[in-house]
């Protein structure tokens, strides 16, 4: 209940953005939209000190801080956003006589013009500042979520000693759960903050705001750039598109197919998401690029160039929560709007329904969930000893 709490406060949060076109439609809204926040939420100030962006919430006993680099390490947000191959792969691709060339994550923002970067920047601090009043606000689900990872870390390194495998000594250094909380909201905000920075033509033009859950069947394995199988997803969308002034209401379909991944993966269950999402918008138009599922919290992140979406996700079946949710992997994915419905506070009967082909688009889901299920089916009454095969044709 907590996480679903954070989540949806998080959402208000990252919603905060288009609040000058919000104003424009009451005095009366303001209002009401102020007052929620500023009783529910810390108050924040974010400036800039020795080359870091420091924002403080709170004061007094309550006041926590929480620091960021000015400019970004680039290896730090290759390693978190998926991008650096491991070296054993590096390797072996050397061994082939291949090339490597890794993407480059502030290549999106290097490439705009000065004024652009600064209007980047403004957004940027805007963004986080709402986040770390929201994950200082729901910091004990985080604090909770590092006692569990410790946990689990503890468990792998006394399997690992029980079949004769030698483990690294690690030091382990006590901490309470107020820091632990801390640190994990922490490392939270600069996932995010590396989101921003590799997506940051998109920050700055994006007008649409919203949240969005959604649930399905997943079915997949595979290991580095080999494996089969992916995921179905029926979802709803909330959003306030700053361009058209109207609150946007969306039932989508989303597929997802499996990419690669770094490590030996397998999850065959129920999916769920919650998260907040921001976007270039015009209408029911397909989103098509990657989901990225690290192997801590947000849960997932979802990105094309015109779209992108963080948030919280967890799956029910094989392997059981929170071992799932520990996996590394990435996602292509396909987003198809079934019903957009558009309605303006602004404009006394401005109503506008788009409908895809619903009919035709339902008969495709439940095909692509009994294809799913069938994997699913296949991998329950093998036992598990061989790995799902592709899923989709």
């Amino acid at each position: 209940m907590k996480t679903l709490l954070g989540s949806l406060l998080l959402a208000s949060a990252l919603l905060t953005p288009a609040a000058p076109a919000w104003a424009e439609l009451s005095s009366q809204n303001e209002t009401v939209e102020t007052e929620v926040i500023e009783t529910t939420l810390e108050k924040a100030q974010a400036s800039e000190q020795a080359e870091r962006l420091r924002i403080q919430v709170g004061q007094g006993e309550r006041e926590r801080v929480f620091e960021l680099e000015t400019a970004p390490d680039r290896e730090a947000m290759k390693e978190a956003l998926g991008l650096k191959l491991p070296e054993k792969v590096k390797a072996e691709i050397l061994a082939r006589g291949g090339s490597i060339e890794e993407a480059d994550p502030m290549k999106a923002f290097e490439s705009l013009p000065a004024d652009r970067q600064k209007k980047f920047q403004e957004m940027r601090v805007l963004f986080l500042t709402n986040a770390a009043r929201i994950l200082n606000a729901t910091k004990f689900v985080y604090g909770a979520g590092s006692v569990v990872g410790d946990g689990l870390n503890f468990v792998k390194v006394k399997a690992k000693q029980a079949i004769g495998k030698e483990v690294e000594a690690e030091t382990r250094v006590q901490r309470s759960f107020q820091v632990r909380s801390h640190e994990a909201a922490q490392a939270i905000l600069r996932g995010l903050d590396y989101k921003l920075w590799s997506q940051a033509p998109l920050v700055i033009d994006s007008n649409e705001f919203g949240l969005s859950i959604s649930a399905g069947i997943v079915a997949e394995a595979g290991v580095l750039h080999k494996g089969g199988g992916g995921a179905q997803e029926v979802g709803f969308s909330m959003a306030f598109n700053k361009t058209q002034k109207a609150f946007v209401f969306e039932l989508f379909h989303n597929s997802e197919r499996f990419d690669n991944s770094k490590a030996a993966v397998t999850v065959v269950g129920v999916v769920g998401k919650l998260g907040v999402s921001m976007g270039r918008r015009q209408g029911a138009e397909t989103l098509k690029g990657s989901s990225f599922y690290p192997p801590a919290i947000p849960g997932y992140s979802t990105s094309s160039p015109e779209f992108f979406q963080s948030g919280l996700s967890s799956s029910l079946g094989f392997p059981p929560p929170p071992f799932a949710d520990l996996l590394t992997f990435t996602n292509r994915f396909e987003r198809h709007s079934l019903i957009r419905i558009t309605v303006s506070p602004v404009v006394p009967g401005f109503i506008r329904i788009q409908i895809a082909d619903v009919r035709g688009g339902m008969q495709l889901v439940a095909m692509r969930f009994v294809d799913v299920y069938r994997a699913i089916s296949e991998k329950v009454h093998l036992g598990g000893r061989r790995a799902c095969g592709p899923v989709f044709n």
